[in-house]
């Protein structure tokens, strides 16, 4: 869309309106958190920070001539095959990015987080992820809302997206860490008992 394009150009690109509204605090940058200097990093993303303002966007924006003629219907039909995807597993993310943050104030991770965000590059995409410099630990994590339980295939793809993160590789310390909205599988279950590097929430 039009808004997703305004929203990945690099800062030096930007609208001045878009300078306004990451001045009014509705959009932010982000960059991967591994990133050593995010202010000057190429990597950065633009998006909305406000959930509200987000699902205007995404889904009153695009049919609004639709309820302005009444067909509430049709929209509340779009609005439910597209709401969990496009919407509230966005959200979610940043509840577990919160809450990464928490756990981290507890002492229940073996180290002190530093930088909670996202990771990505070219073809892979973490979605809740953490640093610590001082404890030289590194912390990936997976986000999902979905109706079933999580099963041990998400651990087993987050480790090989691992693979890809270069941040401190040969000394790290690597944390996995799963969020579901709707538990795990046994399997998953049993892996993470028998690992101190794999945790469930």
């Amino acid at each position: 869309s039009k808004i997703a394009a305004l929203l990945q150009q690099k800062q030096t690109n930007l609208p001045r309106y878009l300078k306004v509204l990451i001045d009014l605090d509705l959009l932010e940058r982000e960059v991967p958190v591994t990133e050593a200097n995010p202010e000057k990093s190429k990597k950065g993303l633009y998006r909305i920070k406000d959930n509200f303002i987000n699902f205007w966007f995404q889904f009153v924006y695009p049919n609004r001539s639709y309820i302005e003629m009444g067909h509430t219907d049709f929209v509340m039909a779009r609005l439910e095959k597209n709401f969990i995807d496009n919407h509230v597993s966005f959200a979610y993310e940043q509840i577990c990015q919160d809450k990464l943050w928490e756990l981290s104030a507890e002492g229940k991770l073996p180290g002190v987080l530093e930088r909670v965000g996202r990771w990505w590059d070219n073809t892979h995409e973490i979605d809740v992820a953490g640093i610590s410099e001082a404890d030289d630990l590194l912390v990936l994590g997976e986000c999902k809302f979905w109706a079933g339980p999580v099963g041990i295939n998400i651990l087993a793809q987050l480790e090989q997206k691992a693979e890809f993160v270069d941040w401190h590789k040969d000394t790290r310390q690597t944390v996995y860490i799963l969020f579901s909205i709707n538990g795990f599988s046994v399997d998953l279950q049993a892996v993470a008992s028998a690992r101190h590097d794999v945790i469930l929430v």
